[in-house]
C-alpha cells in the first residue's frame, strides 16, 4: 500500500501540473497570435517621405520646383534609376488638380552599393528628387492641394516594399510664405551636369570601351589620375559587379574608359547613357550625364529631357508586370486530389520526423498482435482516429483563418515559436521517458510508458495526435497538389481531401493492426524491445535540436537562452517526480514546485516570441550554407523575368525537413551551384520560417498552400518570349533540375 500511494501521489502531481501547463499553452498561443497581428500591422518605416516645394506660392502659367526627400535609416537605401543588379527604383503616382502639369523625376548622382556577388546603384542617409511642377494659365481660388502615391524599395540584408500618399499644399492664405531656394540649391548641386560630349563606345573581347571627347583642358586635368565611375542608365550593358573604377587613359583630349561588358546585347540599345562620377583632389565630387553613339552611328542626342524619357521606358520595361503563372488546381480533380492526398500521406511515414513515432507505436503492436487479435485492431482504430481528428483539427483551421482573410498556408502553426517551443518540449519529455527517465500514469497516456506497452487505447489515440504533430514540418511527393486543391475548394471538400491525408498517414499502421499476415513480418518479442525503445529516444533529441535551431531563425538568440531555460525546468521538475515524498509536508511542497516549474515552462516561451525578427516582407536573411542565391521579392523577380537569363526560385522555411534535404542534397551542391553559372541562372531563395503574406500570395500562385516550392522560368526564346515556368518535384535530386537545362 505505501508503494501504492507514492505512485499516485507521483500521478496526481504529475496530472495538476500537466493540466495547468496545458491550459497556460492554449492561453498564451491566443494571446501571442492577437500580439503577432498587433505588432505586424504596424510594421517600421526605415524611409520618412517628405515633399517640400521651391515655394509655397504659384502664380498662374509658372513653373516651380517640387522635392521627394528620403531621409533614409542608417545602413539602409533606396534605388536610382537604374538599380542595377538588382532592387526597384522609386515610383511616383501624382494626383494634381486639372491644368497642373509635372515633369519626369531628375535623378542625383547615386552610389555604388555592392550585395554580396552584386552590386546596386542607389542612395544612402538623404535624396531629394525633383520634378518641375508647371501651372495653368488659370488658377483656382483658394488653396492647392496636391498628392502624390509614392512606392519604393528599402534594403539592407532585407528587402521592404514601403508605400505612403503624401500631400503639399501651394497657395495657402493661412500658411507662411515659405522660400526654400537654399534647399533647391543644395538639392540641385547633387544632380549631374549634362554635357554635350562627343561619345562613342565599341565592344572588344568581351570589354565595353567608352570613348569621350573632352574639350575642356581643365576638367581633362582634374580627371587626371582620379578613380573613374560610371553608372550607366541602360540596364545590363556593364558588368555592375566589376570594379567600375578605371585608371584614366587620356589621348589627345580623349578619355577611354574600359569596364568588363554585362549580359545584355548591345544591339539591344540605340545610344548608350550614362553618369560619369569622379572625386578631384581637393575632396569635391563632379558628375556628368551624356549619351555617347555606338562607334560608326550618328550621336545621339544628348537633350535632358530624352535623357530622362528614356529613362522611365527602360524602368517601366524592367518593372512591366509578367504573365501569372497559376498552375494551379484547375486540372485536379477530386478523385486525383485524393488519391494524391492518400499517397501523400503514406509517403509521411518514411520522413524522418514520424518513423520514430510510428515505430515506438509498432513496439506496442509486437506485444499484443498474437495474444490479442481483437485489442490490436482496436488500437489501429483509435490510432486512426487520433491522426484523422488531428488533421482535421489543423485543416479546419487553416481554412477558417484563409476565409479570414489571413495570407498563411500549411505549416502555419511552426510559424509561431511559442508552438514550435512547446514541441520541442514535448519530444523532449517523450524522449526523456523513452530512456526512463521518468513514468506517467496511463490516463496521459500519450507520452508515458503505456504508448510502447500499449495496453490502453488513449494511447494509441494520442500517439496519432502526436504523429500529425510532428508530420507537420514535412511535406511528403504528391501533398502539395492535394492541399493546394483542398483549399480554394468549399470547406467540405477541403476537409475530405485533408482527412484523406491524415487516413494516409494512419494506413500502414492501421493495415498491421487489421492483417495478421502483415504481422508475420514484425520481430518476436524480446529482451531486443527495451534496448530499441530507449535508442528511439535519440532521434526525439535530435528533433528537439532541430527544433531549437529552428526557433533560434524565429527569434534570435534571445528565444533559444529563453528555450534551453525551460529545458533546465524540465529536467529539474523529472528530478523532483523520481525523489516525491510519498506523505507529509514535504510531498506538498514539492507538488507545488512541480505545478511552478511546468508553468514556468510555458511562461518563458513568449520571451522567446518577443524577440522575433523582421523578415523580408519577407523571407529571413540567408545566411551560412545558404549564401548561394539572393533573398526573394516580387519586384526582384519581375526584374529578372524581363531579361533573358533563366531564374530558379526556391521557397523554403527552416522547419521544414524535405526543404532543408532538398537544399542540401539537390541545390547547394558543386554541381548544381556550376550549372546555375553556366547557364547564367538568377537563383533565388524565399524563407517562408516566419509569416510572410507576399511568399504566401507567391505559392498560391501555383496552387500551393505551403513550401517546399521549386518554380523553373527558362530563358527567353528567340521569340521574345518566355516559356511558361515549370513546377519541379517536391522531392529533388541534382538529375531533376539538370534535366531542365
Amino acid at each position: 500500500m505505501p508503494a501504492y500511494n507514492k505512485k499516485k501521489s507521483f500521478i496526481r502531481a504529475i496530472l495538476c501540473a500537466l493540466h495547468i501547463a496545458a491550459f497556460g499553452l492554449i492561453s498564451l498561443s491566443a494571446s501571442l497570435s492577437n500580439a503577432q497581428s498587433e505588432i505586424e500591422a504596424e510594421p517600421k518605416q526605415y524611409v520618412k517621405i517628405r515633399l517640400l516645394a521651391e515655394k509655397s506660392q504659384i502664380a498662374a502659367g509658372e513653373e516651380i520646383w517640387i522635392g521627394i526627400e528620403q531621409s533614409i535609416a542608417p545602413h539602409w537605401h533606396t534605388y536610382w534609376q537604374n538599380p542595377g543588379d538588382s532592387g526597384s527604383s522609386a515610383k511616383v503616382d501624382w494626383d494634381l488638380p486639372e491644368g497642373f502639369n509635372i515633369g519626369e523625376i531628375i535623378w542625383p548622382t547615386p552610389k555604388k552599393i555592392p550585395y554580396g556577388p552584386l552590386a546596386n546603384y542607389g542612395y544612402e542617409n538623404n535624396v531629394v528628387l525633383l520634378q518641375k511642377l508647371k501651372a495653368p494659365h488659370t488658377l483656382p481660388e483658394g488653396p492647392i492641394a496636391l498628392s502624390a502615391d509614392i512606392e519604393l524599395l528599402v534594403c539592407k540584408e532585407i528587402c521592404i516594399p514601403e508605400f505612403g500618399t503624401y500631400e503639399l499644399t501651394l497657395n495657402d492664405p493661412s500658411a507662411l510664405d515659405e522660400d526654400n531656394a537654399a534647399f533647391f540649391e543644395v538639392a540641385h548641386a547633387q544632380l549631374p551636369q549634362v554635357m554635350d560630349w562627343d561619345a562613342s563606345y565599341t565592344e572588344h573581347e568581351n570589354m565595353f570601351n567608352l570613348r569621350l571627347h573632352i574639350q575642356d583642358q581643365d576638367l581633362l586635368a582634374r580627371m587626371e589620375g582620379q578613380d573613374i565611375a560610371l553608372y550607366p542608365l541602360n540596364w545590363g550593358i556593364l558588368n555592375n559587379p566589376a570594379d567600375n573604377t578605371a585608371t584614366v587613359n587620356i589621348e589627345d583630349q580623349t578619355l577611354i574608359i574600359s569596364q568588363p561588358r554585362g549580359d545584355r546585347a548591345l544591339a539591344a540599345i540605340d545610344s548608350f547613357r550614362s553618369v560619369i562620377d569622379f572625386t578631384s583632389q581637393d575632396g569635391a565630387r563632379h558628375s556628368y550625364r551624356f549619351t555617347a553613339a555606338q562607334e560608326g552611328s550618328l550621336v545621339a542626342s544628348n537633350d535632358a529631357a530624352e535623357t530622362q524619357s528614356d529613362a522611365v521606358s527602360e524602368e517601366a520595361y524592367t518593372n512591366t508586370n509578367t504573365k501569372n503563372a497559376h498552375l494551379a488546381a484547375s486540372n485536379t480533380t477530386l478523385l486525383i486530389a485524393l488519391w494524391s492526398a492518400l499517397l501523400g500521406g503514406l509517403i509521411l511515414n518514411l520522413m524522418p520526423c514520424v518513423f520514430p513515432v510510428l515505430s515506438i507505436k509498432a513496439l506496442s503492436l509486437v506485444k499484443i498482435a498474437e495474444k490479442e487479435p481483437a485489442l490490436a485492431r482496436m488500437h489501429g482504430l483509435a490510432y486512426t482516429a487520433g491522426v484523422v481528428l488531428s488533421f482535421l483539427i489543423v485543416a479546419g483551421a487553416l481554412i477558417a483563418l484563409q476565409a479570414g482573410g489571413a495570407q498563411i498556408g500549411w505549416g502555419f502553426q511552426l510559424q509561431n515559436p511559442a508552438i514550435v517551443g512547446a514541441l520541442a518540449y514535448l519530444l523532449f519529455l517523450v524522449g526523456l521517458n523513452l530512456i526512463g527517465a521518468f513514468e506517467v500514469s496511463p490516463r496521459f497516456a500519450g507520452i508515458g510508458n503505456r504508448l510502447t506497452q500499449g495496453q490502453n487505447i488513449n494511447s494509441s489515440f494520442f500517439t496519432g495526435i502526436l504523429a500529425t504533430l510532428v508530420a507537420t514540418p514535412c511535406t511528403a511527393p504528391f501533398m502539395g497538389a492535394a492541399i493546394g486543391f483542398a483549399l480554394v475548394q468549399p470547406a467540405y471538400i477541403g476537409l475530405i481531401v485533408f482527412a484523406a491525408l491524415g487516413f494516409g498517414l494512419a494506413l500502414p499502421y492501421l493495415a498491421l493492426s487489421f492483417m495478421p499476415a502483415l504481422q508475420k513480418i514484425l520481430p518476436k518479442p524480446g529482451a531486443w524491445m527495451d534496448r530499441f525503445k530507449e535508442f528511439l529516444a535519440f532521434p526525439m533529441f535530435a528533433s528537439c535540436i532541430w527544433l531549437v535551431w529552428v526557433v533560434s531563425r524565429q527569434t534570435g538568440d534571445a528565444g533559444v537562452l529563453t528555450l534551453l531555460a525551460g529545458f533546465t525546468l524540465i529536467g529539474f521538475t523529472v528530478w523532483l517526480i523520481r525523489h516525491l515524498p510519498h506523505q507529509g509536508r514535504r510531498r506538498h511542497v514539492a507538488q507545488i514546485l512541480i505545478i511552478i516549474a511546468s508553468i514556468a515552462v510555458i511562461a518563458l516561451l513568449p520571451s522567446a516570441t518577443s524577440h522575433k525578427q523582421h523578415s523580408i516582407g519577407a523571407p529571413s536573411q540567408i545566411t551560412g550554407t545558404e549564401k548561394f542565391g539572393e533573398v526573394f521579392s516580387e519586384e526582384q523577380l519581375e526584374y529578372y523575368l524581363q531579361a533573358d537569363d533563366p531564374v530558379f526560385v526556391e521557397m523554403t522555411a527552416a522547419w521544414c525537413i524535405t526543404c532543408k534535404y532538398n537544399h542540401a542534397v539537390a541545390i547547394n551542391t558543386k554541381a548544381t551551384k556550376a550549372l546555375f553559372a553556366q547557364n547564367n541562372v538568377r537563383f533565388m531563395i524565399g524563407d517562408w520560417t516566419n509569416q510572410d503574406p507576399a511568399i504566401t500570395k507567391y505559392l498560391k500562385k501555383f496552387g500551393r498552400n505551403g513550401v517546399p516550392l521549386y518554380v523553373y522560368y527558362g530563358p527567353r526564346q528567340d521569340n521574345g518570349e518566355r516559356p511558361e515556368p515549370v513546377l519541379l518535384p517536391q522531392i529533388l535530386t541534382p538529375g531533376i533540375i539538370k534535366s531542365h537545362f
